[in-house]
């Protein structure tokens, strides 16, 4: 009765981890590699607005490259990233979620504060 017993909890255990484990991603259904450039604006206190220009490199699901952001002074920040279906997802130096539709590329990043981004693909 134990070994039964002892098979069963063993069973339970194998079945529980196979249901926790997360599904694959899903693949990039766009091709962020480029240059883009745009517009961003905070919404909170005096972050401002000013130009931006991304330059990627999309290498399967993995997204690097560098913003260059135009506000009152301009700064030079490298970014890293997944992009999975046709939404990138921005993990350095700041979070943020970007969807692509087209040439445009829209959606919110937050650093000191959250900011909204346009981007348009540049041929």
């Amino acid at each position: 009765m134990r070994v039964v017993i002892g098979w069963l909890i063993v069973g339970v255990m194998i079945a529980a981890t196979a249901c926790a484990t997360t599904p694959p991603p899903t693949p990039p259904s766009v091709d962020v590699s480029g240059t883009w450039v745009g517009v961003w604006w905070a919404f909170e206190g005096q972050g401002g607005g000013g130009e931006l220009r991304g330059i990627f490199r999309q290498d399967g699901t993995n997204l690097y490259g560098n913003f260059e952001i135009k506000g009152r002074t301009i700064n030079r920040t490298f970014v890293s990233g997944v992009v999975t279906g046709n939404e990138v997802r921005l993990g350095a130096p700041a979070q943020g979620v970007l969807l692509v539709n087209g040439d445009e590329m829209t959606g919110t990043v937050q650093g000191i504060v959250e900011a909204k981004i346009t981007l348009h693909r540049q041929p």
